[in-house]
């Protein structure tokens, strides 16, 4: 790992990453609005100890609110959103708290994806308007912010302290979620259900997606180094 600071990104690299911002942000913007309006039709099949329950109408706006903000999903889309934003505007170098958020939106983003297609997308079905949020929030976005990342960068500036701050926003997740819903007994998905499968289990399937979102921080930081290897070869 590099103690240096990630420099400024080249034009290409501004709009791709403003690419991904508007992307983002649609995503964002198009699920939270819909979600907190009740737009949404409910599940097929409802689990119970998943979030459900809110008011017919205004009434139960809020609820629905915090619940969609409470997803690791619009979390992970949201972390995208402000960082694409940031990168874009291209002010300057990209700073040691740049640089880790840059690596943890890339990290979430990537968790979300793979979760979601491995865990989630096997058993549900897409039905409304979630026939085009949820593809953009669940595939083109992650998809996008990879490619920009590996292809744009910022490059450099990762240390362990960028590694440890990368980890912030996701535990803080897993502790909000798990306090939460210690109080509303309500989960926002199936695998970290307390009400269905235990503590136990939930805290084995935190501990994975938490050793996967490491390795993918490792393995992130590895094709970093090899990139700027490869371009100092080329210069």
């Amino acid at each position: 790992m590099t103690s240096t600071s990630a420099p400024s990104l080249s034009r290409r690299g501004r709009a791709a990453y403003a690419v991904v911002a508007v992307l983002a942000w649609a995503g964002v913007a198009a699920t939270v609005s819909i979600s907190t309006a009740g737009g949404y039709p409910p599940p097929a099949f409802y689990e119970p100890g998943l979030f459900a329950g809110a008011p017919d109408g205004w009434a139960g706006a809020p609820q629905r609110l915090v619940e969609c903000l409470s997803y690791f999903t619009e979390l992970s889309n949201i972390v995208v959103a402000v960082i694409a934003t940031r990168l874009a505007r291209g002010r300057g170098p990209a700073g040691r708290w740049t640089r880790a958020i840059h690596l943890c939106a890339t990290m979430m983003i990537t968790v979300t994806a793979i979760v979601y297609a491995a865990l989630i997308a096997p058993s549900e079905t897409l039905r409304g308007i979630g026939i085009i949020t949820n593809p953009l929030q669940h595939v083109v976005v992650p998809a996008a912010m990879v490619a920009a990342a590996f292809g744009f960068g910022p490059r450099g500036g990762i240390t362990w302290g960028t590694v440890a701050r990368a980890l912030a926003i996701p535990v803080a997740w897993v502790a909000y979620t798990m306090a939460r819903g210690a109080l509303v007994h309500q989960y926002p998905y199936a695998f970290l259900n307390v009400t269905r499968i235990g503590y136990g289990q939930a805290f084995v399937v935190i501990g994975a997606i938490l050793a996967g979102a490491m390795a993918f921080l490792g393995l992130f930081a590895a094709v970093d180094w090899a990139l700027r290897r490869a371009a100092r070869a080329r210069a």
